[in-house]
This record gives structure tokens, C-alpha cells and sequence, in this order.
């Protein structure tokens, strides 16, 4: 095979790796979107169902409770490590994609914010403490890449 042939099965496989990156990162994006815009975390954890209710008005000061961490949900520790595992993958994959903790960090973070907004929206309990544990989970990626670098680098 020529050099030329050569450098075209390695663009073509790396457009393909950049390609199946994107599609994992949309794909956890909707499911992200999914569990934290469904009318009932529970229904869908349960009952394998989800649904969506759009609040025209939603109370915005209740995205500042912070009493409520426990009483929100009946089993808030499972529901909270999601918050923490879901946003550390995401970060993960955007981090994988574009090799830049500054910019995996700032999407993930964005996408945060928006997703916790706009649960107020959904008939859902958007809480800044909910942000919080989702920035602990994409500020733990870049602490345990730093800690322990991989070939993600190389790649």
C-alpha cells in the first residue's frame, strides 16, 4: 500500500473514533436529559415509565433551597450519586473528544446549569445543591486524570 493509502485509512479511522465519541457523548446527553427532566425520577426508576410537564411558571426561589436534601427523595443518596457519576462520565467523554480539561469542564459545567434550570420548568425540584454534586463529579475527572494520566492523551 502507497503512504497515501496509509494515511487515508488512518483519517478515515480517526473520523470514525471522533464519530462514535460524539455520538456517546449526544447519546449520554439525552440520557442525562432524560432522568432529570422526566415528571417523576421515581415513575422512571420504578415503574420504567417517564413523562413531562411544562411549568409556564415556575417558583425560581426554590432553586436556592438547600433544607431539603434528604426529603426530596426517598432513597436521595442513589439519586444524588447519579447527579455525581452522570456529570463525571459526561465530563469524561467530552474530555475524551476534545482533550482539553478547559473545555470539557466548561461544556459539562453548562450543561449542568441548564439541565438543573430547567427542571424548575418540568414540574421538578432544580436545586443549586444539585449542581454543586454535579460539578463535584466533572471536577473529579480532571483530579483523576491528572492524578493518574492514561493513553487518552496519546490518542
Amino acid at each position: 500500500m502507497s503512504y497515501m493509502g496509509i494515511e487515508k485509512i488512518n483519517n478515515r479511522s480517526q473520523k470514525k473514533r471522533i464519530f462514535i465519541k460524539l455520538l456517546l457523548i449526544v447519546l449520554w446527553g439525552l440520557f442525562l436529559l432524560l432522568n432529570t427532566w422526566t415528571e417523576s425520577i421515581e415513575k422512571l426508576m420504578y415503574l420504567h415509565t417517564f413523562g413531562f410537564k411544562w411549568v409556564p411558571n415556575p417558583d425560581f426561589s426554590s432553586f436556592f433551597i438547600f433544607n431539603d436534601i434528604t426529603l426530596v427523595h426517598s432513597e436521595f443518596i442513589k439519586v444524588k450519586s447519579g447527579h455525581f457519576i452522570g456529570f463525571a462520565i459526561l465530563d469524561f467523554l467530552i474530555f475524551s473528544l476534545l482533550k482539553s480539561h478547559k473545555y470539557s469542564i466548561g461544556i459539562a459545567l453548562v450543561f449542568a446549569f441548564i439541565t438543573e434550570f430547567f427542571q424548575l420548568f418540568c414540574g421538578r425540584d432544580g436545586r443549586l445543591y444539585d449542581l454543586v454534586i454535579d460539578s463535584l463529579g466533572i471536577f473529579s475527572v480532571y483530579f483523576l486524570t491528572k492524578r493518574f494520566p492514561s493513553k487518552l492523551k496519546a490518542r
